[in-house]
């Protein structure tokens, strides 16, 4: 209705603008020019008039049209926003239902699940029943014929009972008789014999039970030698097998690394100005550089292998860049312990890979990866532990045992040296505490805390490693011993059997690994030669500290003289 009346209004405009043209063309014709213009004039106005008002009926026409075309927009996004609505209820509703149809079909399949189960057992019942009567029908008829042949065993034992009766009483006759025969001899024995017939069976316990004891005591004498040879076979076979399946390296016994240089002016800029640039390297790595007289060579000393490795591997690199001064010095040590303790990561990592050992703690992996550094009487410590873990496994798997297990305790057992930072327990117990704080098992840290007897032994894992830890430090070039060492415990070996009464000379031979001990004769007898060997060697086992074994031999010479004249 508003579009109706606006195209009326415009066309009422449109007509008036018309008639004024019209009634100013009739007074221009009909007047003067003056009228003609002053009519221009009017019409002017009355055009300008009519512009104005269908501008105004315009603008009033397009309001009203945008109004109603909002309040449209209004009323359609209402029912926009009331259809997305009632939409988005009818999907809920949708999946509530879905939801609903999933659950009672899946009650439905558990029922028919369950009733086929059912089925089937009511199946296999009735097959076991069937089964039941059939063997309750073979039952039955294995009972009667058994009651059928009880009733014949039973008539076949009355009658063979009453012949045993009748055959009783005969004996009992018989026994009357010859118990008055034998008490009528036993008198007379007596009288010839002057003794009663309990000082006579007392007689003859005492013969019989010290005939019996001599026996028993030969017995087990012979049963206990034949035991220890075989048990000693045995375990020579075990040790000779072990020995024989694992290669044997030779201990490296270093204290000083050597670094290759150029020429000789490097010394003097590792030396720096009076001083300053080797007292600064030493103070960073903790060790002693010595740059002497010696050619093309600048020499690191450290009974440390780990600080003389980072010194080495810094040393190398501050050379090979030629900027020499403290703080690159330090720049250098500090890449070098980064690089050694990446290096001890991935050394740790590939030892267990080698021994084929998983699930290890990544604190013990480090510490495997750290033995590399460290020696033991001159021994690289990593390199025997891999060979005490070789040695246990296939000790192991001699005698039936976990050979991962034991090659665990095998690589573990040393540990506590490497974490060792005072002498006031030893390395065994230290390594032992570790192994139980990152979840080792009972037989694997036993078997670290006791391989130097100072905890019990709770596993047959312990002694394993004892024994594979003395193999590999017994061999020969396994261990570097100094001089002074090596004699002073010749001496106290020596010294022990000079101790003993009796004894008039000891000599320590084959490298200190057999000791010859004379005695007198006229002293010690040759009962006293076994006591004297043994306590002579328990002596050594507790007071001295050796690699592998030390044979006690005794000896005892009758020497008899005679002068011809």
């Amino acid at each position: 209705m508003d579009g109706i009346q606006a195209v009326l209004l415009l066309s009422v405009s449109v007509v008036a603008f018309g008639a004024g043209l019209g009634v100013a063309w009739w007074i221009s014709s009909v007047n003067s020019r003056s009228v003609l213009s002053k009519a221009r004039e009017e019409a002017s106005s009355i055009v300008n008039l009519a512009k104005k008002e269908s501008e105004a009926l315009k603008l009033e026409v397009v309001n009203n049209a945008r109004a109603t075309l909002d309040r449209e927009r209004t009323e359609l996004n209402s029912k926009r926003a009331a259809l997305e609505r009632e939409q988005e209820t009818i999907e809920q509703n949708k999946r509530r239902l879905k939801q609903k149809n999933d659950r009672q079909r899946a009650k439905f399949n558990n029922r028919n699940r369950r009733l086929t189960k059912k089925q089937q057992a009511l199946v296999e019942a009735t097959q076991t029943i069937e089964l039941l009567h059939a063997q309750s029908r073979k039952a039955n008829q294995r009972a009667e014929k058994l009651r059928s042949e009880a009733d014949r065993l039973s008539k076949k034992a009355s009658s063979h009972l009453a012949d045993v009766n009748s055959q009783r009483q005969q004996l009992d006759s018989k026994q009357s008789h010859l118990d008055s025969l034998i008490r009528d001899r036993v008198q007379k024995l007596e009288i010839i014999a002057d003794l009663t017939r309990d000082e006579a069976r007392r007689h003859l316990r005492e013969e019989l039970l010290d005939k019996a004891q001599e026996d028993i005591a030969l017995e087990l004498l012979e049963l206990k030698d034949k035991a220890a040879a075989e048990a000693k076979q045995e375990a020579h076979k075990i040790i000779l097998t072990t020995m024989q399946r694992v290669a044997s390296d030779e201990a490296e016994s270093h204290s000083v690394s050597v670094v290759s240089i150029t020429s000789d002016d490097i010394k003097g800029r590792v030396i720096g100005r009076e001083g300053r640039n080797i007292h600064a390297f030493e103070a960073a790595t903790g060790v002693d550089l010595l740059v002497d007289d010696t050619p093309g060579a600048i020499v690191i000393s450290s009974f440390d292998p780990y600080r003389r490795e980072i010194a080495r591997m810094a040393l190398e690199k501050l050379i090979r860049d030629g900027r020499i001064h403290p703080g690159s010095i330090e720049r250098f040590v500090e890449k070098a312990q980064k690089t050694i303790e990446e290096e001890i990561r991935s050394v740790g990592e590939r030892t267990l890979i080698d021994l084929k050992l998983r699930g290890m703690h990544r604190e013990l992996v480090a510490i495997v990866g750290k033995m590399k550094y460290r020696t033991s009487y001159g021994q690289n410590l990593l390199n025997h532990s891999i060979q005490v873990a070789r040695l246990c496994s296939i000790m192991a798997s001699e005698m039936g045992l976990d050979p991962h297990m034991a090659r665990r305790a095998g690589l573990l057992h040393d540990i506590g040296k490497v974490l060792q930072e005072s002498d006031d327990r030893s390395h065994a117990i230290v390594g032992m505490e570790y192994c139980k704080r990152y979840q080792e098992r009972l037989p694997i840290y036993n078997a670290v805390g006791s391989h130097h007897n100072e905890i019990e032994m709770n596993s047959l894992y312990a002694p394993i490693v004892q024994v594979c830890d003395a193999i590999s430090g017994a061999r020969p070039g396994a261990r570097h011993i100094r001089r002074d060492e090596y004699i002073e415990r010749l001496q106290d070996m020596e010294a022990i059997a000079m101790s003993f009464d009796g004894v008039t000379m000891a000599y320590a031979i084959q490298g200190g690994r057999e000791l010859r001990v004379i005695v007198q004769y006229s002293k010690v007898s040759d009962e006293g030669i076994h006591e004297i060997a043994v306590k002579i060697s328990s002596r050594i086992q507790n007071e001295l500290t050796y690699p592998g074994q030390v044979n006690v031999t005794v000896i005892r010479e009758i020497r008899k003289t005679s002068i011809a004249r």
